[in-house]
This record gives structure tokens, C-alpha cells and sequence, in this order.
């Protein structure tokens, strides 16, 4: 485990503020979700392969208020620090081949955040592959990632990750390289909206809709 582990172990109550106050610094997540809200305004079902500690479906949820969601991570606990309405969300231990297997096509919106960098590479096509099958017909793939810079941000991200996270086969990606994996993953889906998401440039959301 990595040292994020033992700090968070130790914060008791105040971990989702702390939490919440160190994500920050690196992406705005109501400002993410005010954007895939707009791409989506009449969407019923959100779907997040890793979905971590649920901070994400707490900013869809407030963005999106007649929405459900279906979160799954890898994590033992996925959406241990959510706090809202629980009869909206389900969260599963699950690898995204199993929510395929069942919801395939279900979809109105997909999230994958910050999770592709975590994944080794001859996984990562495949991981958003499986994310692009949750889609139904004119939903969308919301794909976000750290774009691989040389700025400060970019070194405090990678050591986040890298020692605080305890992940030793991170690795981000250029800009052109997280193009060109949306476009193997989702090829016949368009591109409809590519921008960066503040506090920070690094920040890429691809965001894509699928043939109606």
C-alpha cells in the first residue's frame, strides 16, 4: 500500500475534506461534470469505470439531479467517501468486462477519469473499448486524462501518483497518444468536444458520442 494509504488512514472524519482539498490543486471536478452535464442534458444512466472513492459521482449527481449511477472499480471499498443520495448510485468491486457482459449499450453517459494512465499499456485500449460498449446509441464517452507535461504540475501529479498513491507502473501520455487510443478504443464514434479542464492544462477531456 501505498503512503496516501497510511495518511488517510489516520484523518478519520476530516479524510473527505482533505481529500477534496488535494484533488483540487490538480482538476476541477464541478467544472468537468458542468461540461459532460451540457453534452448530456437528457441523460437517465451514468456509468464510471474507475470510479474511485466517488468524488466523481458526487459532482454528477449535483450537476445532473434526475440521473442514476453505476460506479465500479477495482478498489475494495469503490465510493467509500460518497455522500448524497444513495438510493441514485450503485457502486461495484468489478472489472469493466463483467458491467459489459450484463449492461452493454445500457448507457447514456460513460466517465473514465484519470484512470487510463494506471492501466499498463496493452490493457488501456481495451479498458476504453469496454467503456465504448457501455454506450448506448447516442450517448457519450466522457475520456479525461493527465497529459504527460514537463511543468511543475505535471511532477507533483506523477508523485501523487507514483509514491503517495503507491502505482508503480504509472505512466502518462502525450497529447497525441491519448487521441490516437480514444480513436482505436471508439472508432466509429465522433469526436464532438476536446478541452482542458481547470486549474490545470494537463487536464484532457475527449469526449465522444456514439453513432444514434
Amino acid at each position: 500500500m501505498g503512503l496516501g494509504y497510511a495518511v488517510r488512514s489516520r484523518l478519520g472524519k476530516y479524510e473527505p475534506a482533505v481529500s477534496e482539498a488535494y484533488r483540487a490543486r490538480f482538476i476541477d471536478l464541478a467544472d468537468l461534470a458542468t461540461t459532460v452535464a451540457t453534452l448530456a442534458p437528457n441523460a437517465s444512466r451514468i456509468a464510471e469505470i474507475g470510479c474511485g472513492d466517488g468524488s466523481m459521482a458526487m459532482a454528477m449527481l449535483a450537476k445532473m439531479p434526475r440521473v442514476t449511477y453505476t460506479g465500479i472499480d477495482l478498489a475494495p471499498t469503490p465510493g467509500r467517501l460518497f455522500e448524497g443520495d444513495r438510493s441514485r448510485v450503485q457502486f461495484h468491486c468489478q472489472p469493466s468486462a463483467d458491467l459489459v457482459a450484463t449492461d452493454a449499450g445500457q448507457f447514456d453517459v460513460v466517465l473514465v477519469v484519470d484512470v487510463v494512465h494506471h492501466v499498463a499499456d496493452d490493457q488501456r485500449v481495451a479498458l476504453l473499448a469496454d467503456a465504448a460498449a457501455l454506450v448506448r446509441p447516442g450517448g457519450l464517452l466522457a475520456f479525461k486524462d493527465w497529459e504527460m507535461g514537463r511543468g511543475l504540475a505535471h511532477l507533483l501529479a506523477y508523485g501523487s501518483d507514483r509514491y503517495i498513491s503507491g502505482d508503480t507502473t504509472v505512466r502518462f501520455m502525450p497529447y497525441d497518444e491519448l487521441r490516437s487510443l480514444a480513436a482505436q478504443a471508439a472508432p466509429d464514434f465522433e469526436l464532438v468536444v476536446e478541452c482542458r479542464v481547470p486549474p490545470r492544462r494537463n487536464n484532457v477531456l475527449l469526449a465522444l458520442r456514439k453513432p444514434a
